[in-house]
C-alpha cells in the first residue's frame, strides 16, 4: 500500500526535473551562444595640422552574453561632408538615410598584386588576432576598444562613421554594424599648428 502511495510522487519528482531540464537547455544553453553584444562608436578630433583634422575612431565591443564570440571582417567606413555639399536623402538600399556620398578611401588606391587592377581599399582594425582570416574573438562580459587614427580634410563640416562586422554565434553568422555622425568642431578651437 505505501508503494503505490509513492509512486505518484515518484512520477512528479520525474516530471519536475525533465521539465527542469528542458527549461535549461531551450531558454538558457541555447540563447547563451546567440550573439548578445553592444556596439558603438566614438570618434576624437585630435587637432589640425596642414589643413587635416586628424581623428581618432573608436568602436567599442561588448559581449555580454556567457560564451566566447567569434567575430570577422571588423572593419569602419568613414564618409562626410563639406560646406557645399547638398544635403539629401539617399537611396532605398540605405533606407533613406542622409546621403553622405564623400568617403576617405576615395583617396587611397590599392593595386591588386596578381592582375594590377585598382581595387578599393577595406580599412579593418589594428588588433585582429588573425590576419589571413581577419578573424578575432572577445570572451564573456569582456569590453574590447578597436581604434582606427585617420584624417578629413579641414573644409568636412560633418563626419558619418559606420562601423560592420560578422558575428559568429550559436549556428550562425549576423552581420552586426552601427553608425553615428558627430560635427566636426571650428578648425580654430583645436588648432595645433600654423602651416
Amino acid at each position: 500500500m505505501k508503494l503505490a502511495q509513492l509512486i505518484p510522487e515518484y512520477i512528479k519528482a520525474v516530471a519536475l526535473i525533465v521539465g527542469a531540464v528542458w527549461a535549461y537547455l531551450k531558454f538558457i544553453y541555447q540563447r547563451q551562444k546567440e550573439p548578445a553584444t553592444d556596439i558603438d562608436v566614438d570618434v576624437e578630433f585630435v587637432g589640425v595640422q596642414r589643413e587635416k583634422w586628424i581623428i581618432e575612431v573608436t568602436c567599442f565591443l561588448e559581449n555580454r552574453s556567457l560564451v566566447r564570440h567569434t567575430y570577422r571582417n571588423f572593419q569602419v567606413k568613414i564618409r562626410y561632408l563639406e560646406h557645399s555639399d547638398e544635403i539629401t536623402d539617399g537611396p532605398e538600399n540605405i533606407y533613406y538615410q542622409l546621403k553622405v556620398e564623400k568617403k576617405i578611401d576615395d583617396r587611397i588606391q590599392v593595386e591588386n598584386k596578381i592582375d594590377g587592377r585598382i581595387e578599393k581599399p577595406q580599412r579593418f582594425f589594428a588588433g585582429v588576432d588573425d590576419s589571413k582570416t581577419k578573424q578575432n574573438y572577445i570572451n564573456p562580459k569582456q569590453q574590447f576598444r578597436h581604434r582606427y587614427i585617420t584624417w578629413i580634410p579641414i573644409s568636412a563640416t560633418f563626419v558619418l562613421v559606420k562601423c560592420e562586422f560578422d558575428f559568429e554565434g550559436g549556428s550562425r553568422t549576423q552581420k552586426m554594424n552601427t553608425q553615428r555622425i558627430f560635427r566636426v568642431p571650428d578648425p580654430s578651437e583645436k588648432r595645433t599648428d600654423t602651416a
